[in-house]
């Protein structure tokens, strides 16, 4: 197959994996384990597995430095920890449609955060896009509808995902200048489950050997949804643009939707068809190229 087609199936192959999320999510939760606790168990399972996989490729690769901690402490305990608690919050109370195209505002707030801290600038093309983020939510909430609507509460958890999700990108634009991807990625997942490990550790390791079943489901969690696309995902972005790489991974709200309406029955309205039209749209407008001034007017310029 050739590089670049190849790049890409690894691409939307990892966004499939990631939409598969709630099956094990949920699986948990039926099992009586909290979200703060399937926090600490796909963070503790992912970093055992990934550990196993760089400690085999390079173990070199385990070697950081004292003075950059803060950036694992910035991708680990306030991005991905808080992340992972949003995301499994709003999964516990919402469809997962609405769980995962709340995540995918993500880039949305990238653009924001990259205005703020790196100083990009505010084209109409990304202006367009966080106004068409903002329409998708409305209707997803069913603002618009006579239909039941999300509770706020589950919107700003949602909101929040995307928010912390985002702040991986900043956190990480510091990490990978002085580290390998793999480095960055294992010391995320050690480092998120410290910042759940005092409040939740011991009542999810109770809850884990009185139903043994749940360690199966734990690894599936980590290895299936958290390892393994990232290893696909990493791989493919040597291949394709890292904007078209992030066109690509959004197959994972639609897989996810797909099977919280085949596997859990999860209501599907027209609002929220639009909704996720709207936000998924908004990606897309995010991917254009910035409009090229005419060559009279640059040289008028």
């Amino acid at each position: 197959m050739h590089t670049k087609a190849k790049s890409a199936w690894m691409i939307a192959g990892a966004g499939a994996l990631w939409g598969m999320i709630a099956l094990f999510v949920r699986a948990l939760n039926a099992a009586g384990l909290s979200a703060l606790e399937i926090v600490f168990f796909r963070n503790l399972l992912a970093a055992a597995a990934l550990g196993v996989v760089v400690a085999v490729r390079d173990r070199s690769a385990l070697r950081i430095r004292l003075r950059d901690v803060w950036m694992f402490v910035g991708t680990g305990m306030v991005s991905i920890a808080l992340f992972n608690l949003c995301y499994f919050y709003t999964l516990s109370r919402s469809s997962v449609a609405v769980a995962a195209l709340l995540l995918y505002t993500s880039p949305v707030f990238v653009l924001l955060l990259s205005i703020l801290l790196f100083r990009e600038r505010l084209t109409a093309h990304r202006l367009a896009a966080i106004v068409i983020t903002i329409a998708g939510c409305a209707c997803i909430t069913g603002v618009f509808s006579q239909a039941q609507a999300v509770a706020p509460m589950t919107v700003l958890c949602g909101l929040g995902s995307g928010l912390f999700y985002a702040l991986y990108s900043i956190f990480g634009k510091f990490a990978l200048r002085r580290y390998s991807a793999m480095t960055v990625s294992f010391y995320t997942f050690v480092f998120a489950a410290l910042a759940t490990a005092p409040f939740s550790a011991a009542h999810c390791t109770q809850k884990v050997l009185a139903q043994p079943h749940t360690l199966l489901v734990g690894l599936g969690l980590a290895v299936v949804c958290t390892v393994v696309p990232f290893l696909l995902y990493t791989g493919g972005l040597d291949g394709v643009p890292a904007s078209q790489a992030a066109v690509l991974a959004t197959v994972e709200p639609l897989v996810g939707s797909l099977l919280g309406v085949v596997v859990f029955g999860d209501p599907f309205t027209i609002w929220t068809v639009l909704g996720m039209a709207l936000i998924l749209s908004s990606i897309l407008v995010l991917q254009l190229p910035p409009r090229r001034r005419p060559a009279v007017e640059e040289a008028n310029g």
